[in-house]
Order: structure tokens, then C-alpha cells, then sequence
């Protein structure tokens, strides 16, 4: 292993760690939120005089102050919406063959060749598109190809339901990939999409995307 993939594997490391911290906060501080609301209510329903209600009054204004306060934080971490990155103008100075395309490369060499840079990709098994999809959050194309190999992109995968890479496939998946700025990353899926379908492992089809002015290179 080189010393760049050293570093590679490392970063890939701490963000999956980082995310997953972050999920499992996330999940805790709204599981004692709910609890402590059927808390108040339990309390609310067994007492029913007026300093009670008051009590209760009191209780559910400071819970609601800390829930937004909880989504206000939840939300700097989440990814943004859709519409956040169609407005975005990083990378639209440069042209789509100044990004990196590639063209039915195995999953396990995707991963070390792939660029961070956000992007659309396909999914091949033994031939056959599986699925189409973008990669526009995180560190884009390369560790949406790191999540897929280490079998944790989807929780669907972990329960073992229908579908897509698992260790028995993963080293016969192939993908091809085209980086894009993460404004044209949308219009790129439609046009694979349109051009391939959805294929068995897609659970979704992209609403229809009127842009047309990045060229599709895969």
C-alpha cells in the first residue's frame, strides 16, 4: 500500500466515523425528546389541577425551546437540498472533459482511482446496469464508491433486503463515472436515467430536469 493510500484509507476512516457519531447523536437527543413528551403528557393526564396545568405549560414551552434548538444544530450538518445545489456556481468556469470521466472500471479499483469530486455514476453486474445515480454530497464520486465496497450506503443493504453491492458481488460490480460541479450533478442523473433507465437496484427516477447544457460523457 502506498503512502497515499494510506492517507486515503485513513480519511476515509474518520468521515465514516465522524457521520456515524454524528447519526447516533442525532437518534439519542430525539429519542429523549419523545420520551420526555409522553413524560409531560402522562403528567399532564394524572394531575389536573390548575398549578399542574401551569407545570405542564412551562415544561412543554422550555421542551419546544430545545427542540429547536436540537433542529437548528441537527441541520448545520445535514446535506443540502436539492434546490442549495443547483444554485451553486462552484466549477461551471470549466467544461465536462476537464473533469474526470471513466468507462467500466471494477468497484475495488473505482475506489482507489476515482476522484473526490462530485458526480453521476452507474452501477454494472455481469453486464447489466443495476442503477444510476449521483454522488453530491460528501466527498463526492470516490467515497460514494468507498460506501458501496464497504457495504454501508444504503441500511437496506445491511438488512440484507433485494439488493445491490454485498460481499459476495462487490468484486464483480463495475462502474463507470463522470465528475461534474455539484449544479450539474441532477441534469446528469436525469440524462442516465433517460438513456438507461433505472435499473433493478434504483428506487427512484429523477423528476424531469429542463436543463440541458452539460454534456453526458458516460
Amino acid at each position: 500500500m502506498g503512502i497515499w493510500d494510506i492517507v486515503r484509507s485513513a480519511s476515509d476512516a474518520i468521515v465514516s466515523s465522524t457521520i456515524a457519531q454524528q447519526e447516533r447523536v442525532e437518534r439519542e437527543v430525539n429519542r429523549k425528546i419523545r420520551a420526555t413528551e409522553r413524560k409531560i403528557d402522562k403528567y399532564d393526564k394524572e394531575h389536573g389541577d390548575v398549578e399542574s396545568k401551569k407545570k405542564v405549560a412551562e415544561a412543554k414551552r422550555k421542551l419546544n425551546e430545545m427542540k429547536e434548538r436540537t433542529q437548528s444544530s441537527q441541520s448545520a450538518v445535514r446535506r443540502r437540498t436539492d434546490y442549495d445545489l443547483e444554485k451553486d456556481n462552484t466549477g461551471l468556469d470549466k467544461k465536462p472533459r476537464d473533469y474526470q470521466y471513466r468507462k467500466n472500471v471494477s468497484l475495488s479499483e473505482a475506489i482507489q482511482t476515482a476522484d473526490s469530486c462530485t458526480g453521476v455514476y452507474i452501477l454494472y453486474l455481469n453486464g447489466q446496469v443495476m442503477k444510476c445515480g449521483r454522488a453530491a454530497y460528501g466527498q463526492g464520486v470516490r467515497w460514494r464508491f468507498v460506501q458501496y465496497y464497504n457495504l454501508n450506503y444504503d441500511d437496506r443493504a445491511r438488512r440484507g433486503d433485494l439488493w445491490s453491492v454485498t460481499k459476495e458481488n462487490r468484486d464483480s460490480v463495475m462502474v463507470s463515472w463522470q465528475c461534474c460541479p455539484v449544479s450539474k450533478c441532477k441534469e446528469l442523473e436525469y440524462k442516465l436515467f433517460a438513456k438507461y433507465g433505472k435499473g433493478p437496484w434504483g428506487l427512484r427516477a429523477p423528476a424531469k430536469c429542463p436543463d440541458n447544457s452539460w454534456e453526458l460523457l458516460i
